[in-house]
């Protein structure tokens, strides 16, 4: 029997559950890939599969969820096998369902909603969705079911190629609506179902989500504006994570309640999603056995096109009208290793008044200090002084990078220089974990954003921030590559740049030139050496920075307050040369030494 028969003939059909946490579940840990499984231990998919049908699942799913070969192109060299893992995943099924079950391929979003290195065009996505649909064919799926959609433009390629491919396939399309009812882009269910429900989907729906409750609202809305059969699929409920594993909710006999509402919504395809087991599914199909969905409603609803949310941006940072006259002076300082401010204090308040700035930095070369937040807060309470916090990507997810931006805006912190940060491996804690969710280009997106009233994904946040987003710029290496990083950062909202340590201005005053052509102020850091030993270390082994022959011979040999004084001496001339050509300077002094920058000035 074909599965639109068979479909036809049924009240309802029953899917399976989660095919990915009964993985984890048999010892496969995170970081693995799960569609790999599909050439490398099939025996765990049929025992999976297996469960499922024992279960009284009559639909199952594939293990390919992000079998395409742009999210297999993270894992190595899988992305070349992108067909035989689809194959694969489709035939173990096939073999475990025999005649008792029918076969869907499970097809997930393409693109990532935050992946900001790569954007696919629209002909990529259908592409890559073909590849991925025909070897699931090939391998002998019954139907497709797109899962977890957040993306609906992405979705509705995806069954316009699905039609392509086999212009009688059965197609089962869902969207997630996890954000309080509404997809992560800010889509509620009435706009995709109708959106959905003009497409040559066979069933639209709703699955994953933060529960059965979230879906059963979904679906429920989307069932009052479309004619077409729905399905939902929703996880136990919210992961917890404790002692290193991922947990759901174990909540059988709770999610077969939900089975009976969804089918009095109306809905025909109903199974699980994410932290669903078999004895789930067990339930669920004694629960649902003998009803029938009622018949819907339907709800004249008028869809309005959102308009752009974003806002004109507003940057009231004095910092910036500072820049404008070509005459700011910063120094640069390490938050302090312990609670202790005021020492800390104590030793930068007497030189102050040489500044209108202090970069505060953010933990550099991966050693614990305080926040560069907090300790950025206090001096500007302390002193009054523009901050200038330095911001990586380091330790922090999307989700803890947002909080801290948008605690530090409150806290009326305006000025940040947005970095990647030093890995963890060089600092004292090389087993720590360097998060690197953003990159420095995409936290400046994410900053930019952040001032047009929206986050990252475009949905709006209120009140807007006013953050000064600055940039770092190589002084080293090859000029033209440098110079595209710093105009990517640039189109993706930065205002100011700041160079890493220079020693010849010639080679600098070229970028800078073409930077504050673009309108961009340009901030240019001097370090000021204190030893022949330092001289060269920073030489020779931190990128980047070169210094010419001519400074190190002036520094060979001199110890102490002899050496000190070279390194201010140098720093004087590299002062008088980048006069007129910079609109700031920032000047580094070795740790403690804040008294080397009275006696550049003086």
């Amino acid at each position: 029997m074909k599965f639109r028969d068979f479909f036809d003939s049924k009240d309802f059909i029953l899917f399976d559950g989660a095919i990915g946490t009964q993985i984890y579940a048999k010892g496969v840990p995170k970081g693995h890939c799960y569609d790999e499984l599909n050439i490398s231990m099939p025996e765990i998919l049929m025992e999976i599969h297996g469960e499922y049908i024992e279960a009284g699942a009559e639909v199952m799913t594939t293990n390919t969820f992000g079998a395409n070969r742009f999210i297999l192109g993270e894992y190595y060299d899988l992305a070349a096998k992108t067909r035989e893992i689809n194959y694969y995943g489709a035939r173990i099924a096939k073999r475990v369902a025999r005649d008792r079950a029918f076969v869907a391929g499970s097809i997930g979003p393409v693109s990532r909603p935050l992946d900001r290195e790569r954007r696919l065009r629209d002909e990529e996505i259908a592409e890559i969705m073909r590849e991925q649909i025909e070897s699931l064919l090939e391998g002998g799926v019954d139907l497709i079911i797109f899962e977890t959609f957040s993306c609906l433009e992405e979705l509705l390629i995806g069954i316009n190629v699905a039609r392509k491919v086999k212009d009688d396939l059965f197609i089962i399309a869902e969207m997630s609506f996890p954000n309080s009812g509404l997809t992560i882009f800010g889509r509620n269910p009435y706009e995709a179902g109708l959106k959905l429900s003009s497409t040559e989907a066979d069933v639209i729906g709703t699955n994953c989500g933060a529960g059965p409750k979230n879906v059963y609202e979904a679906v429920r809305k989307m069932a009052s504006v479309t004619e077409k059969e729905l399905s939902a699929m929703p996880n136990a409920g919210l992961a917890r994570f404790i002692q290193g594993k991922f947990y759901y909710p174990y909540n059988p006999e709770y999610f077969a309640k939900y089975g009976r509402r969804f089918l009095n919504s109306g809905v025909k395809v109903t199974g699980g999603c994410c932290g669903t087991t078999p004895e789930h599914i067990r339930l669920l199909s004694r629960s649902i056995e003998g009803l029938k969905p009622k018949k819907r409603k339907r709800k004249r609803v008028e869809i309005v096109e959102r308009r752009n949310v974003r806002k004109e941006e507003k940057i009231e940072s004095k910092l910036r009208e500072k820049l404008r006259t070509g005459k700011v002076l910063s120094i640069e300082v390490d938050p302090p290793k312990d609670p202790d401010f005021e020492k800390f204090l104590r030793s930068i308040e007497p030189y102050s008044k040489y500044i209108d700035a202090i970069n505060v930095s953010d933990s550099p070369m991966a050693r614990p200090r305080m926040s560069s937040i907090s300790t950025g807060k206090l001096l500007k309470d302390s002193l009054g002084k523009e901050i200038i916090v330095h911001y990586t990507c380091r330790d922090r997810n999307i989700l803890g990078i947002q909080s801290d931006l948008l605690g530090a805006s409150a806290l009326g912190l305006e000025n940040f220089l947005a970095i990647g940060g030093d890995p963890p491996s060089i600092g004292d804690y090389p087993f720590a974990t360097g998060v690197y969710d953003l990159t420095s280009e995409g936290l400046v997106e994410l900053m930019s954003s952040l001032n047009h009233g929206v986050d990252l994904l475009g949905s709006p946040v209120g009140k807007q921030t006013q953050f000064f987003i600055g940039i770092g710029m190589g002084a080293g290496g090859d000029r033209e590559k440098e110079l595209q990083r710093v105009e990517a950062k640039i189109a993706k909202g930065a205002h100011f740049v700041i160079t890493q340590p220079i020693f010849n201005i010639d080679e600098i005053s070229v970028r800078i030139e073409k930077i504050k052509g673009k309108g961009i102020a340009v901030i240019v850091s001097i370090i000021i050496l204190f030893s022949f030993k330092n001289a060269e270390y920073l030489h020779y082994e931190v990128p980047g920075i070169a210094i010419p022959e001519k400074y190190l011979k002036r520094m060979e040999g001199k110890r102490g307050r002899e050496a000190e004084k070279e390194g201010v001496s140098i720093a004087r001339e590299l002062l008088a040369e980048i006069e007129g050509i910079a609109d700031g300077i920032l000047l580094i002094t070795p740790p403690g030494k804040f008294y080397l920058v009275e006696e550049i000035l003086s």
